[in-house]
């Protein structure tokens, strides 16, 4: 799954970020962002309260992308370099549409990462001509990602209930704004 973006790692989003694979070297940066209740609160995942609930998400993501139908990457800062924040590509059942989701560190919000870091992705996605859209579900409590997905070019399509299940344990419902971006 997007074997263009792969062959591409590091890719720079700018003078100060990159985007390259996540590696076992940064598992404590990951801990550091999903430990962090601001951010568990806005995506399907429990808050990790021990090392090991990084290092199970770590082989998830491995699991998920060795079937093909995830990929992960992570935000880093160059200098140092430092993990501060992911990217999940995801497959679903849509032929042509490839789902886009996002965690960064509280302390790097607003600052426009995200849009550089997906911005950085876009024209390999393109390039590689497999989807025509990309699509993002948003809680509908999380304003700032509402802001910064359309500022990337989303359009609202429109509103539906989830049931996530965090990570195989506990079902939450929530609402959900569904964005598309035509590519």
């Amino acid at each position: 799954m997007l074997e263009i973006i792969k062959d591409k790692l590091p890719i720079s989003a700018s003078q100060e970020y990159i985007i390259d694979n996540i590696t076992e070297d940064f598992k404590g940066d990951l801990f550091n962002i999903y430990r962090n209740e601001n951010i568990a609160k806005y995506v399907a995942r429990k808050t990790h309260t021990k090392i090991k609930d990084t290092e199970e998400f770590i082989e998830l993501m491995r699991e998920r992308m060795k079937a093909s139908t995830n990929l992960y990457l992570g935000i880093y800062t160059l200098s140092p370099k430092k993990l501060i924040g992911i990217v999940r590509l995801l497959k679903k059942e849509e032929p042509g549409i490839l789902t886009i989701g996002y965690a960064l560190s509280e302390e790097y919000w607003g600052k426009g990462i995200i849009s550089l870091a997906v911005g950085s992705l876009i024209p390999l996605i393109k390039e590689e001509g497999t989807y025509s859209a990309l699509r993002a579900t948003i809680r509908e409590e999380n304003i700032n990602s509402q802001r910064c997905i359309e500022k990337m070019g989303f359009k609202l399509s429109g509103k539906f209930k989830k049931v996530d299940n965090v990570q195989g344990k506990e079902e939450v419902e929530s609402e959900r704004l569904l964005y598309y971006k035509e590519l």
